[in-house]
């Protein structure tokens, strides 16, 4: 039998590309990534991994057996998650993925409401390290990002409901010559220094990019940041200028200015996923519908109303 622990790991570093991204994540050493790569080859009998420069790339066997265990590894969490709800007497749990953002922004909120109307509800969230199609399909109720020119991607058995679209917005730091505009043309921000505020948001990053070539330049980072609050830290301090979802600035907790970019305005789709399994779950029907709700808000913030981006959404 295949070692579960192992096939974890292995779908950690396909999703990944690189064994020090993946021990970083799951706390664990490179050379103990390694180690399980090389012993799960033993066990299947036929290579994972193949050395690319000075990295890995995952072979394509290695990609199809990543894909093909999602459904084992979810169902035996999930019985995990009910022997431990039998254990402890209770069976009524919902389960939900969000990015940081909306974890921070939205789940609060919906987690209040749900606990008013559903008492013995159990609301078990976790974050998505990797907000990629890939990486979606692990629990009843998911909330993604998606590139909106890109075709979306639904896993199996789910359901898939935009709930909006997340303008980025320019933060400037508060002496910037233009931190008290409303709006202003993209490439009004050419010449500045650039932070970069999380490297490991493909899709924020591919906007980015994307955005600032429509506008005609390239960016010029001066440092690029892991998670979003170090980078708007970096801003502050007067380091560069960098572009974020309107969404992950509520935060941040620092004198920053937003002015919302024109010629393009850059945006990301926000949509939910709903395991199939879950539809007879009141409680998963009345998150999407709470999930909506905010969704519909996404446009409301006027960054020039404040210096600080707005806490935690509130539902009515």
């Amino acid at each position: 039998m295949l070692d579960l622990n192992r096939l974890r790991i292995l779908r950690a570093v396909v999703a990944s590309g690189s064994v020090n991204d993946t021990a970083r994540r799951l706390g664990l050493t490179p050379s103990t990534v390694s180690q399980h790569v090389h012993t799960l080859e033993r066990e299947v009998g036929f290579a994972l991994v193949e050395r690319v420069g000075r990295g890995i790339q995952a072979t394509p066997a290695a990609t199809e057996l990543a894909r093909a265990s999602a459904d084992a590894l979810h169902a035996v969490a999930d019985l995990e998650v009910l022997v431990r709800e039998l254990r402890e007497g209770t069976t009524e749990r919902l389960t939900m993925r969000a990015f940081a953002s909306a974890a921070y922004t939205w789940v609060p909120a919906v987690a209040r409401r749900l606990r008013q109307e559903f008492p013995g509800l159990t609301l078990e969230l976790s974050i998505n390290e990797s907000d990629s199609a890939e990486a979606a399909g692990q629990a009843d109720v998911e909330v993604h990002t998606e590139v909106p020119y890109d075709e979306p991607r639904v896993p199996p058995a789910y359901r898939r409901m935009e709930l909006g679209t997340d303008d980025f917005l320019v933060a400037v730091p508060p002496d910037h010559p233009l931190a008290e505009a409303e709006t202003i043309e993209l490439n009004e921000f050419s010449e500045d220094d650039w932070v970069q505020y999380d490297f490991r948001d493909e899709i924020a990053t591919r906007l980015t990019a994307h955005a600032c070539a429509v506008a005609g330049f390239t960016p010029r980072y001066v440092a690029r940041a892991q998670d979003h609050v170090t980078g708007l830290a970096f801003v502050a301090a007067g380091v560069g200028i960098a572009l974020v979802p309107q969404l992950a600035v509520g935060w941040s907790g620092f004198d920053i200015g937003y002015v919302r970019p024109t010629n393009p305005t850059p945006h990301r789709r926000i949509v939910a996923l709903l395991r199939d399994s879950a539809r007879t779950n009141p409680a998963a029907g009345r998150t999407i519908e709470l999930l909506t709700e905010l969704g519909g808000r996404l446009g409301e913030f006027n960054p020039t109303l404040r210096r600080h981006a707005p806490g935690p959404s509130r539902l009515g």
